[in-house]
């Protein structure tokens, strides 16, 4: 348990020594799942307390200016809300684990997919904070909380995209040029493929 805390403080204050200390100690994938199902569970928590909050700024407008969308009936329940934080999270984290690992491979690095895994676990750490920004934004309300939860929400999601980074550089052993390479390319990838869809639709409409 002390190990765990200490890998837990070390990542969110000195991640790149952190995460080179748990290479070097062979840090586990079931101690990687623990940290993950915190900051799904943490995140979960955030999603259900602050849902209501965001969802006031579609749903709050001038008489004469009410949408025809219920945006109201678009929350979810507590348990959904939880049940998708946690699967989602534990998918999330294997899938873009793996993707960013093969793109690693093919850019030269040397780590082993285990490594990613646990590494890529503890980027998400961050998400621990959800469960506290959502208390804040519960007492402020109104659309200020709203715009003080997207606003947070985005912190949290850069500071994820560093670690990752790092998680990345550290786990295949190569630059941080490299390792942001390995994180934007197939954002990239799916860009040019999406704009090529919808490019090779317009033409099949056109032909048609």
């Amino acid at each position: 348990m002390a190990d765990l805390l200490e890998n837990i403080f070390g990542t969110l204050f000195s991640p790149a020594s952190t995460f080179r200390r748990m290479l070097e100690e062979r840090t586990s994938v079931t101690t990687a799942a623990i940290v993950v199902l915190i900051a799904c569970i943490s995140s979960g928590i955030g999603s259900i307390l602050t849902q209501n909050v965001v969802m006031s700024v579609f749903t709050e407008f001038p008489p004469g200016f009410e949408p025809a969308t219920d945006f109201e009936g678009m929350t979810f329940s507590p348990a959904v809300s939880m049940n998708l934080s946690v699967i989602g999270g534990f998918i999330g984290w294997v899938f873009i684990a793996g993707i960013l690992h093969v793109v690693a491979k093919i850019l030269g690095g040397k780590g082993a997919f285990t490594e990613m895994l646990v590494l890529m676990g503890f980027a998400m750490l961050p998400n621990i904070l959800q469960a506290p920004i959502g208390l804040v934004v519960i007492h402020i309300g109104s659309l200020t909380g709203a715009f003080v939860s997207m606003g947070l929400g985005g912190v949290l999601a850069i500071w994820i995209l560093i670690l990752d980074v790092l998680a990345i550089r550290e786990a295949h052993k190569f630059s941080t040029g490299r390792a942001i390479a390995t994180l934007v390319l197939p954002f990239v990838v799916l860009i040019v493929l999406a704009f090529i869809l919808v490019i090779g639709i317009f033409l099949i409409s056109g032909i048609l």
